[in-house]
């Protein structure tokens, strides 16, 4: 009994010695690996199955249009999805989303974080009114041949009328005029509702309604310089007025 354990061990002893099962030994553990691999494709383990969304303040993009924008890509494999189609797909979807970031997560799932942007300006020009964000770039139309709604808002944000085209490549004309002309205006505490722009001259009226001149095409530096002196005399004085022309080197003030 003892000499035929003996024998049927020495013949697996010399089996396991075979090169090519010694070969097979080697690669056994990458062979299950693969098959197992090729499994989880085919029974879609690796296939989209949900998004998660961060963002704790979405105002504007409600996860019911996300998951509209994003409705091709479940059932795609993960691995074979780009992020930038993601983004591309969102950020043509909705103008509020201003960034897109993407990560996947194994095995089945799109951890998506949206950022918005923060609408400021309602602005109306060409028959056309259009809302922008507080930097400046365009988020959508709102109406056409709208002029009554569109400036007759009461809501926070600036109305902006002009005779002429307020947007270009998608972004506010002027913004960073009128936004360095908001700062300064702001340091005295001058909150601004609505903005008339008429062959580079703008008027900015405030929420007490005060209104303030400015020729936005020519010199503003100066005219801001003005601005802050003038403000600084105001509050000093205790100075009362209706309006305050900024476009000479005396300003005009009524």
């Amino acid at each position: 009994m003892r000499k035929s354990i003996q024998r049927n061990e020495a013949v697996i002893n010399r089996i396991r010695r075979v090169p090519f099962v010694v070969f097979l030994k080697k690669i056994l553990p990458v062979i299950i690996f693969l098959l197992l691999l090729f499994l989880s494709f085919v029974f879609g383990l690796w296939n989209v199955r949900s998004f998660e969304y961060i963002d704790s303040e979405l105002r504007n993009v409600s996860t019911e249009e996300l998951d509209s924008y994003l409705s091709e890509y479940i059932g795609r494999n993960i691995f074979l999805i780009k992020p930038i189609d993601i983004q591309k797909s969102i950020l043509e979807g909705n103008g509020y989303v201003r960034e897109v970031q993407v990560k996947k997560v194994l095995p089945s799932k799109l951890r998506i974080t949206i950022k918005e942007f923060t609408p400021l300006y309602i602005g109306y020009s060409s028959d056309v009114c259009l809302l922008f964000a507080d930097t400046g770039e365009e988020i959508a139309q709102i109406c056409s041949e709208c002029k009554q709604e569109c400036t007759g808002n009461e809501t926070e944000l600036v109305t902006i009328t002009s005779e002429s085209i307020l947007e270009n490549n998608g972004k506010l004309i002027f913004y960073m005029e009128i936004y360095r002309i908001q700062k300064v205006l702001s340091v005295f505490n001058y909150q601004i509702v609505g903005i008339q722009i008429n062959d580079g001259i703008a008027i900015f009226s405030d929420l007490e309604g005060h209104t303030f001149l400015f020729d936005i095409s020519y010199e503003l530096e100066e005219q801001l310089a003005r601005m802050y002196l003038v403000g600084q005399k105001i509050d000093m004085d205790i100075m009362k007025f209706k309006s305050l022309d900024l476009r000479f080197e005396r300003p005009v003030m009524k």
